[in-house]
């Protein structure tokens, strides 16, 4: 099969069930987002400071330092993606937050190939304070 596009595939973290593509990206940002810093053996770099960002009170900087944390994570650890453009989309008195992404989805971006470039908008991501 000359020219299929190679897709990264994985297990689902919920159902056990085999992903490829677009779900298995979005459980991989997922994944990089609500981990923390030092939290994974062997890998202590690999995460994200998010959570540590949403002990903070809500404030106009804080989202700044949000997209920030997202952007420079997924750069780090997700050679599939390149985020174009973040909207914070929830706020809850929780300190729950929903946070859209867009973004050029490139399949074989692990490989080195950014050749294929698909335009991808998810829909929000949700961040809380308590949960993962």
């Amino acid at each position: 099969m000359v020219g299929a596009i190679r897709y990264r595939a994985g297990i689902d973290a919920v159902t056990g069930n085999p992903i490829t593509g677009v779900p298995h990206l979005v459980q991989s940002l997922g994944r990089i987002w609500m981990t923390r810093l030092e939290e994974m053996v062997m890998l202590l770099d690999f995460g994200s400071n998010l959570r540590g960002l949403l002990a903070e009170d809500i404030e106009p900087g804080l989202a700044l330092d949000i997209y920030n944390e997202m952007v420079a994570s997924a750069a780090r650890w997700e050679p599939e993606y390149e985020i174009t453009s973040l909207q914070l989309v929830k706020v809850t008195q929780d300190g729950t937050l929903g946070i859209r992404h867009a973004g050029i989805y490139y399949p074989e971006g692990r490989l080195g190939n950014y050749d294929i470039a698909i335009p991808l908008t998810v829909p929000p991501t949700s961040l809380g304070r308590g949960g993962a």
